[in-house]
């Protein structure tokens, strides 16, 4: 299996291709955020190697990272976002599970026209069907705290569409648990998800929530960067 080096010069290549296209401003509510997530970041990390630097991810921690959120995003908005956002960012997931991983993922559920369906098939998609397969295989492949990361981008990038800021509602203690479960895998420190925890456990507004869970697509590949990226001394 290649080096994770080798791996992030071909996936600089390919995941800026990937993201070239032009931007729609299609879809409404919860699906325009996450279009609007699932369309950007990829070409913010083209200019360099390293996350700490705003480049591609140099660690196996931090490419499973970017993997797990490009392929969350793309499923959890299938059938909401413009097509060729979706394609887009699908793409992007699956040519970075086949440079380091060596695996093609299995398309996106068909879409239906019904949101409540084509939803519903998202989430069976990462929890039970490919996106489940991928997190064994990247235990088994690349270790736990890799398997850690990669889960962790998958649950914060579908929460935006499964939070309830109802005080009644479970899903708040119950995506705080599972966050403080993976932090503590990934060998993260306490503050790279104290804040969103706190939020879950205060059931803050669904905005507030959504907006500090895409804005961890930009932190929380910096704090897997400081614990497994090595400085690489230029010569």
């Amino acid at each position: 299996m290649m080096t994770a080096r080798v791996a992030v010069v071909l996936m600089v290549s390919l995941l800026v291709a990937s993201a070239c296209g032009k931007k729609k401003e299609d879809g409404d509510g919860k699906a325009k955020t996450a279009e609007r997530a699932g369309s950007d970041g990829v070409a913010a990390k083209s200019e360099g190697l390293g996350a700490k630097s705003g480049g591609v991810p140099t660690s196996r921690e931090g490419q499973m990272y970017l993997l797990g959120q490009k392929l969350a995003q793309a499923a959890m908005v299938n059938g909401r976002a413009a097509p060729d956002v979706v394609a887009r960012t699908f793409k992007s997931a699956n040519t970075i599970s086949d440079i380091t991983l060596k695996q093609q993922l299995a398309p996106l559920p068909a879409v239906t026209g019904n949101r409540a369906e084509d939803g519903a098939a998202g989430m069976g998609y990462l929890l039970n069907g490919q996106g489940k397969e991928l997190g064994a295989k990247i235990k088994t492949d690349f270790g736990e705290a890799s398997a850690a990361t990669y889960e962790l981008a998958v649950k914060i990038n579908m929460l935006p569409m499964l939070y309830i800021d109802d005080p009644k509602d479970t899903m708040g203690d119950t995506m705080a648990e599972v966050f403080g479960r993976l932090a503590t895998r990934a060998n993260l420190p306490e503050t790279a998800l104290g804040p969103i925890i706190a939020k879950l456990k205060a059931r803050a507004p669904i905005a507030e929530v959504t907006d500090m869970a895409l804005d961890l697509n930009k932190t929380l590949p910096v704090a897997i960067a400081a614990v497994y990226e090595k400085d690489d001394a230029k010569k």
